[in-house]
């Protein structure tokens, strides 16, 4: 499966073979992984192969964000998918700064927002990010999220403690802004 998301760009699913290239390089770059665990703690190959084991079990949707220049870019996908409640947990990274503030993101999401309301049959798709993270936000409202709730103090991030956002959306709220 590769899909086209935007010119020059498409989807496709993530690879052990990916960690060859520069997706490690990712995880020590602090403003890419500002927001994320992952840059909190230094770890090695064999980790990231491991990690990567684990997310291509059946509660997991990963893809590959590609370049057809720049090759893979970055990461987009669906987390804990919960079979019973029919709902995931949305998280994107564009580890390839050159592509930032380009709308891959944006595009990337909506074809995975449709995977998950149509192919998956999920009622809820949701996601939480550090108060201070304005593109995540901004994405997630981009994408029909309503904004839930708020965990007060819920992140220690660069020295202060921060509240996290969630945001969700449902099938039918999806469907609505499908037209």
């Amino acid at each position: 499966m590769t899909e086209a998301i935007a010119p020059g760009y498409s989807v496709r699913p993530f690879d052990e073979a990916d960690i060859d290239g520069p997706y490690l390089g990712w995880f020590q770059d602090q403003e890419v992984t500002r927001y994320s665990s992952h840059g909190k703690l230094a770890h090695g190959v064999a980790h990231y192969r491991d990690f990567i084991r684990t997310l291509n079990r059946s509660e997991n949707v990963i893809w590959a964000i590609v370049h057809e220049n720049d090759g893979h870019v970055g990461n987009i996908g669906l987390h804990a998918i919960s079979a019973l409640n029919r709902n995931a947990e949305f998280a994107v990274m564009i580890g390839d700064k050159r592509h930032w503030t380009k709308g891959v993101g944006q595009a990337a999401a909506k074809v995975l927002m449709a995977h998950g309301f149509e192919k998956l049959n999920l009622e809820r798709i949701y996601c939480g990010t550090a108060a201070t993270n304005v593109a995540m936000a901004r994405l997630a409202l981009a994408l029909g999220m309503t904004e839930e709730g708020r965990r007060r103090s819920h992140l220690w991030l660069e020295g202060a403690w921060v509240d996290v956002v969630e945001y969700g959306l449902l099938r039918s709220e999806w469907r609505q802004a499908q037209g």
